[in-house]
């Protein structure tokens, strides 16, 4: 196959005038900074806080939807719920509650305060998941007891 003047002309040239690989050179550029840089291990002294979304929250063992139901009764199923995983020896519940609706009483805001109050002593963590605002994970047992300064129990009262 014969080439024209020009297919010749652009074949010269290219054979002349190397290329280079900006890409290539960028990375190498990118790497050798890198390697000189001082590694960064964070402020001394002080634990980094980790973000929600890296929490290690436990897989739930059972779930209850709350959707369409109203703030009592959403209480009250979650408690038979609780109840119920205790005696069969589960630990580990995700509570469905939605992101709150005020026309049914808030049941996110009802679940959440009942978790903190009348049912901390039945409850180890409970949190909301950090990718679903609209569930949670509680996670059932004996809570551990409060520590004071010197780090032994508190007194009761």
């Amino acid at each position: 196959m014969e080439m024209n003047e020009d297919e010749k002309f652009q074949l010269e040239w290219i054979m002349n005038h190397r290329m280079e690989d900006k890409d290539l050179a960028r990375q190498q550029a990118e790497e050798a900074e890198a390697a000189a840089r001082p590694q960064n291990r964070g402020p001394r002294g002080k634990k980094m806080r980790r973000s929600p979304s890296s929490w290690e929250l436990p897989v739930p063992e059972d779930e209850i939807d709350l959707h369409g139901y109203t703030s009592e009764e959403a209480a009250a199923a979650v408690e038979r719920r609780i109840d119920d995983l205790l005696i069969a020896g589960l630990s580990v519940l995700r509570v469905i509650h939605g992101g709150g609706n005020p026309e049914y009483g808030n049941v996110k805001h009802i679940i959440d305060r009942k978790a903190r109050t009348e049912w901390s002593n039945r409850i180890t963590l409970y949190k909301v998941e950090p990718d679903n605002a609209g569930s949670s994970i509680m996670k059932l047992g004996k809570p551990a007891p409060k520590l004071n300064s010197k780090g032994k129990p508190k007194a009761k009262k």
